[in-house]
């Protein structure tokens, strides 16, 4: 019966696809997004708050676990008999092929570009004449970026904060803070270093943010929004809205660890937000996503 819902899911868009998932006894949690043509045929699945499967995927494993405002990209194919964890703040880009015959998982704000491909197993020729045969896990840790149309082996585990660059095969671990690219012929591997914004620079960014969204808005969306003296002024539906920096408004980005309020607001320091669902914030807040790689959790 569990199968017989999750194949007439394919067929409805979300939210009805998500009603025959839970039915199929499926844990989702608030506001997810199963796009229509999506196949889970597994087990045990755990879709957290504002999760995101989009058109085409077909996921067929032991377990999938996606995270709070995590996504998986238009088809997407995963295989195996093994778990796929996908933790809070991840990214799975189009066209990617997971195979899970061993378990994969992405950690805090990791993920990988469009097509790309990660396999657990190196299994064809006979080892009765001397080919060898490896199953092991692959793991990515906690912001790690791996750009498009690379390649990952079963057994590698890439470390918190690396960076692999376009095209890049990975057949071996990754330490921490690390910029990848090349060939196992060829590896290069060079530090990569991170200084974090200091709270000067940061009121800064986040008041550019604003100008350069409110350009973009005007450009793109044929706006008439006003930036001025750092508050920016939009218009939804002739019902004038403000957004600033530390200060009093509809809509706050605070830019101090631990600020908060109980109406719509973003901290750029701890990447938290309200649960609110206003149009405007989640406009501004997939602007910040797209442009700055900022994943606000709440």
């Amino acid at each position: 019966m569990k199968n017989l819902f999750h194949i007439i899911a394919f067929f409805f868009p979300s939210p009805i696809n998500v009603w025959f998932h839970r039915l199929a006894g499926s844990s989702i949690g608030k506001h997810t997004n199963i796009h229509p043509g999506v196949l889970l045929w597994v087990n045990n699945l755990e879709l957290k708050d504002y999760a995101i499967i989009k058109f085409g995927s077909i996921i067929n494993a032991r377990t999938l676990k996606l995270g709070q405002k995590s996504s998986i990209g238009f088809f997407t194919l995963v295989n195996g008999v093994d778990d796929l964890i996908i933790k809070d703040a991840c990214v799975i880009g189009a066209r990617s092929m997971i195979n899970c015959d061993k378990s994969v998982t992405f950690e805090y704000y990791s993920g990988n570009g469009p097509l790309c491909c990660i396999y657990t197993h190196g299994s064809f020729l006979p080892v009765t004449e001397g080919y060898h045969s490896i199953f092991a896990p692959v793991i990515i840790k906690e912001k790690v970026w791996i750009q498009m149309n690379c390649k990952i082996g079963p057994g590698v585990t890439v470390g918190e904060g690396s960076v692999i660059l376009p095209g890049t095969v990975l057949v071996e671990n990754i330490e921490p803070n690390k910029m990848v690219v090349g060939d196992p012929a060829k590896l290069t591997k060079v530090p990569l270093l991170r200084k974090a914004m200091s709270d000067e620079k940061i009121k800064d960014f986040a008041i550019e943010i604003l100008s350069k969204y409110c350009e973009w808005s005007n450009e793109y969306n044929l706006t008439n929004w006003k930036f001025e003296n750092g508050v920016l002024t939009l218009n939804p539906k002739r019902n004038k809205l403000s957004v600033c920096v530390d200060c009093e408004a509809d809509i706050v980005i605070f830019t101090e660890s631990g600020k908060k309020r109980e109406g719509i607001y973003f901290n750029l320091r701890d990447l938290k937000t309200d649960n609110t669902r206003h149009p405007e914030k989640l406009k501004l807040e997939q602007y910040m996503r797209l442009h700055y790689g900022l994943t606000f959790l709440e």
